[in-house]
């Protein structure tokens, strides 16, 4: 029985540097990142363990299972042959009771095989669950399913989600328990991996991007790899510029399939958008190659004229309000506006501040240009109004920086009518 599963669930947090330092003395983790539970099967050795990794600790074993799975041996093919798959599953639903027998236990989940690369390499069959029995565990004494005591696959309904939780299902876990001196150099290879793939993308090197994906690749849309990098090649000359963000990354591992995810932030002049990635590889020439990917938003994407209109109407009302410390959180360490740094417009706008007891701000249209990557370029005319004074003007500024961190770098205003 492996003592630590380290490489077949690697959480890959930030800083990467310090998680792989922290493994060789197992600091507990100091962050809120966390991977959901995972378990894993060794079929070898008749055994499921429930684990968890927080960042930056290794994969903690919460729980071990004595399991019994499939007659025959070997990885599943078709319908009947009496196997177990093997790869990577997730939980995708619960059995309704009105269709359990007592030969399957008080409870049932079903597992989403077949999966993408299942249909790919042709294997077929269904209703392969983790389910209970009317029986005493015995070694390989199922038609393909996962088989546990009743009270133990009870005890799991908590750890659940469905669509969510993945089950590794490999066929011996031996050559996956490794010491922190390999899991370090795991952790380092699947994230230069992952930030490779993700570089290329940002900085517009198309043939090394798609150098990442299996030569039978399809994306969502039915496109081949050729048509793919095609219409990447055509919205590097259609955007000018764009910025990938990558973070939360987790790498679940098997022998035939390693499942990506990450949370990707896209940035670009027109828009930005938030949401999860999915890439399924597979070995292609003992190299991992992508072979599905998949993006889940978690909101609709926002066109880059409406962040920045949200941004500003942040600092109008922090203005309005006459908070100093909201207000120049809306300001860059670098800013400048006229005679003033950021140092003297603190000073500067919190005596304003103090002067006067209601402010008010009118904005008009915003014209908005892009000049480099990540800073904009506005104009926009401007009322202010405090106490019984108002005066009517142009602002610019420039604001630069990433959704969530955006900050106004240059600020000018001239008199107008």
């Amino acid at each position: 029985m492996p003592r630590k599963l380290y490489s077949v669930l690697l959480l890959i947090g930030l800083p990467l540097a310090l998680l792989a330092e922290n493994l060789l003395t197992n600091v507990i983790n100091v962050s809120a990142d966390s991977t959901d539970y995972v378990f894993v099967v060794d079929k070898l050795h008749q055994k499921m363990f429930m684990v968890k990794s927080n960042v930056p600790a290794a994969v903690k074993i919460i729980n071990e299972y004595k399991i019994t799975t499939g007659r025959k041996n070997g990885d599943k093919e078709r319908e009947g042959d009496l196997k177990t798959p093997e790869g990577v599953y997730y939980i995708d639903g619960r059995v309704p009771d009105s269709k359990l027998t007592a030969k399957f236990g008080p409870i049932a989940f079903t597992l989403d095989y077949p999966n993408f690369t299942d249909r790919l390499q042709k294997r077929n069959g269904s209703n392969i669950w983790i389910h209970g029995r009317d029986e005493a565990i015995k070694d390989f004494i199922t038609e393909g399913c996962i088989s546990m005591e009743n009270s133990q696959v009870l005890s799991l309904r908590k750890y659940i989600v469905l669509d969510q939780t993945p089950v590794i299902i490999m066929d011996d876990l031996s050559d996956f328990s490794v010491g922190p001196k390999e899991y370090k150099t795991a952790v380092k290879r699947w994230s230069e991996y992952v930030g490779g793939w993700a570089q290329s993308w940002d900085s517009g090197e198309i043939a090394a991007y798609c150098d990442y994906y299996a030569p039978d690749y399809r994306d969502e849309s039915g496109r081949n790899l050729k048509q793919f990098k095609a219409y990447k090649s055509d919205l590097e000359d259609r955007y000018q510029w764009k910025t990938v963000l990558i973070d939360k990354v987790s790498v679940l591992v098997s022998d035939r399939e390693t499942h990506v995810s990450f949370r990707q932030r896209y940035l670009s002049p027109t828009f930005y958008s938030e949401g999860q990635k999915k890439l399924i590889l597979v070995p292609v020439k003992s190299q991992w190659k992508i072979m599905r990917e998949t993006f889940k938003p978690y909101s609709s994407r926002i066109a880059t004229d409406e962040m920045i209109e949200q941004f500003l109407k942040g600092w109008e009302a922090a203005w309005e309000r006459q908070d100093i410390e909201a207000y120049m959180h809306f300001y860059a360490p670098e800013f400048i506006s006229g005679e003033y740094n950021l140092a003297g417009w603190r000073q500067y706008k919190t005596e304003l501040f103090q002067s006067v007891k209601k402010v008010s701000i009118e904005r008009g249209a915003l014209k908005i240009q892009t000049p480099e990557k990540q800073v904009w370029n506005v104009t926009f005319k401007q009322v202010y109004q405090a106490d019984g004074y108002r005066d009517t003007g142009l602002k610019t500024m420039t604001i630069v920086g990433f959704p969530g961190d955006l900050k106004i770098l240059k600020e000018d205003w001239s008199e107008s009518n």
